[in-house]
């Protein structure tokens, strides 16, 4: 059984975030020991869907990727949640680490689409494909527990 794990590209430090920068976690004592077994699978479902960097914020609203000029990104958003399971279940992943509170990594909590950093219980558009699809997701905050749930794989 494959032990790779999918992992939001900006918590791997590349730089895709809307803002154009990236939330590094790199740092972590896991994150460290995947990456030198090899067994991480980077996924930025935002570019890879086809929204450039950087890009104004989306939130999800009534379950469609809207940005904060209106404009309806959710093409974009289904396609880059496609592509992450397609990659996913290619690597035999069976868990993943994303972005909290991302409209598509986002797990547990997203913004609840008003842009005023207010959190609604929710799930991103690719984290929920995932899950849908039996793939564990974790975000950055829940590392240990991660951690313990690859180490029992």
């Amino acid at each position: 059984m494959s032990k790779k794990v999918l992992i939001s590209s900006c918590l791997l430090g590349e730089n895709v975030k809307y803002d154009g920068g990236n939330n590094s976690i790199t740092d972590d004592n896991f994150i460290q020991k995947l990456k030198n077994l090899s067994l991480i699978v980077s996924a930025c479902p935002e570019v890879e869907g086809g929204l450039p960097t950087p890009r104004v914020p989306v939130e999800i609203i009534n379950n469609r990727a809207i940005n904060r000029d209106g404009e309806d990104k959710t093409k974009e958003f289904v396609l880059g949640a496609e592509l992450a399971l397609k990659k996913a279940l290619k690597n035999g992943v069976k868990m993943a680490i994303m972005k909290f509170r991302s409209p598509s990594c986002g797990s547990g909590q997203i913004y609840d689409g008003t842009f005023t950093r207010e959190l609604i219980c929710g799930d991103g558009m690719a984290a929920a494909l995932l899950k849908q699809n039996n793939i564990r997701v974790f975000t950055e905050f829940e590392l240990k527990e991660a951690e313990l749930f690859w180490e029992n794989l």
